[in-house]
């Protein structure tokens, strides 16, 4: 029944005029815009986080305002095959890809004044996106690795990986989309032998450090964009940071209070099933997630949210 209730909700925003205004273009429609020329009132941010921490949400708040145009995964497709060859290093030209997120960013401008860029799929590239798109803004979006991991769990995350013994090379998983077969990376150095051996939140608790890390990584040595960090649990439902946005962003038609806590029924990405939680893991998940985490990205807390 809540699945069938989330997927009501998304259909109604889908044919609202906030989904139509995030609906992906086609590239006749793009191409139109190859010309445009950002000028000091157009603003460009691009969003980057391992999946699962709120970037979906944060970009209807950005949505919500007709002089922005927040997206997710508008590029599902391509983004994830970017995070495929960026993750893996594999020789093959990105220019296409670049070209495609400044066509889809230059339009946004064009017709609503400033854009707003989110994907998970992007988070190999933090560093080579800036140098290439130029963005004004670039957004760290983090989320608490227990809740983070639980959700993984209940989206169906290496469900299919479970009994694979050994792999010398990435896989293809045919149980679903194309896309997520692109994103659901595995080790490639020799910790792969150590993570076949690892239950399933360890694999997890893997994935999730092995992206922020390399979000991370990029942050700090990025110095030609304004750098965000938005921890989730800071600002879920949170009106007084959702203030600081409007201040900072210079968001016009503001939301009331209702308005903005019912962002979340707009961004609706729910899994089938109740979640895994903490609470219920075995002793081995737990350590395996503690020394993961101690070994990989021990940086959580010390994160702090600056909006």
């Amino acid at each position: 029944m809540k699945n069938l209730i989330y997927k009501i909700k998304n259909r109604f925003f889908n044919i609202s005029k906030e989904g139509i205004k995030i609906k992906r273009p086609s590239y006749d429609e793009l191409i139109k815009y190859e010309y445009f020329k950002k000028n000091n009132n157009n603003k460009l941010a691009l969003s980057f986080g391992a999946g699962r921490s709120g970037q979906n949400w944060f970009s209807k708040i950005f949505n919500s305002h007709p002089n922005w145009i927040g997206t997710c995964e508008r590029f599902a497709d391509y983004e994830a095959f970017y995070r495929y060859i960026s993750y893996y290093n594999l020789d093959i030209n990105k220019d296409g890809f670049f070209k495609l997120i400044e066509l889809a960013s230059k339009r946004d401008m064009a017709k609503h004044e400033n854009s707003f860029i989110a994907s998970p799929y992007l988070s190999f590239g933090v560093k080579e996106l800036t140098e290439k798109l130029n963005p004004n803004y670039i957004f760290f979006n983090i989320r608490d690795p227990i809740r983070c991991i639980e959700s993984y769990h209940k989206k169906g995350w290496y469900v299919n990986y479970e009994n694979i013994e050994q792999i010398k090379s990435p896989l293809i998983d045919i149980s679903n989309s194309q896309y997520r077969s692109f994103s659901r990376i595995v080790p490639k150095s020799d910790f792969l032998d150590k993570w076949l051996s690892l239950s399933r939140i360890g694999k997890l608790t893997w994935f999730w450090c092995s992206i922020n890390k390399a979000i991370k990584d990029d942050f700090d040595k990025i110095i030609n964009a304004e750098k965000f960090f938005i921890k989730l649990s800071d600002v879920d439902q949170n009106f007084d940071r959702y203030q600081n946005l409007v201040n900072r962003f210079k968001f016009k038609n503001i939301m009331t209070k209702k308005q903005f806590y019912n962002v979340i029924n707009k961004a609706s990405n729910k899994g089938q099933n109740d979640k895994y939680r903490y609470k219920d893991w075995s002793n081995l998940e737990k350590l395996e997630f503690e020394n993961i985490i101690n070994e990989i990205f021990p940086h959580y807390d010390e994160i702090i949210t600056n909006i």
